[in-house]
């Protein structure tokens, strides 16, 4: 069940279920294909298991849906070890970007980490999403390569908290 966020009353913050993957999927595709990449690689499969891919790893995925239920954006987060969280499939569709949207779902993140204890946030992307690395710079993160894990990653991140 979405809850209504405090944050921005023009979109509510939810868990993700498994009824939600077919829009998860056809967004993050949807977005992929803006920067000629494309869905398939182990992290992208991972959103076929939702939610469990995720609880399984003692983490949680996010959704945003606006006031009509359209998706807006994704975000999910795994713990790498005890105060390291990797933000993960951090995608907003076209016309959420730019909105305070993904602001407030960095923030939803930034708080859950926090209250489990992590010290630092990681996460990786690539070369060709650079509002993402303005947004991720202008947010706090510092360039750290050692953090790319993906495959079609080129740029790693990490933020202390």
């Amino acid at each position: 069940m979405l809850r209504e966020d405090a944050i921005a009353p023009t979109f509510r913050l939810g868990i993700a279920s498994s009824a939600d993957v077919p829009e998860i999927v056809r967004l993050i595709t949807e977005v992929l294909v803006e920067f000629d990449l494309q869905f398939g690689n182990e992290t992208d499969l991972e959103l076929l298991r939702l939610p469990h891919s995720y609880t399984s790893q003692s983490g949680v995925f996010w959704i945003a849906r606006d006031c009509t239920d359209a998706l807006l954006g994704t975000c999910g987060v795994v713990p790498l070890k005890a105060d390291t969280y990797e933000v993960r499939k951090m995608y907003l569709g076209a016309k959420a970007r730019g909105r305070g949207f993904g602001r407030a779902i960095l923030g939803e993140a930034v708080r859950w980490v926090k209250e489990r204890g992590g010290k630092h946030l990681v996460l990786d992307t690539t070369e060709q999403m650079t509002a993402a690395i303005h947004f991720y710079e202008a947010n706090g993160f510092v360039r750290d390569d050692a953090q790319i894990r993906g495959k079609r990653c080129s740029r790693g991140y990490r933020r202390d908290l």
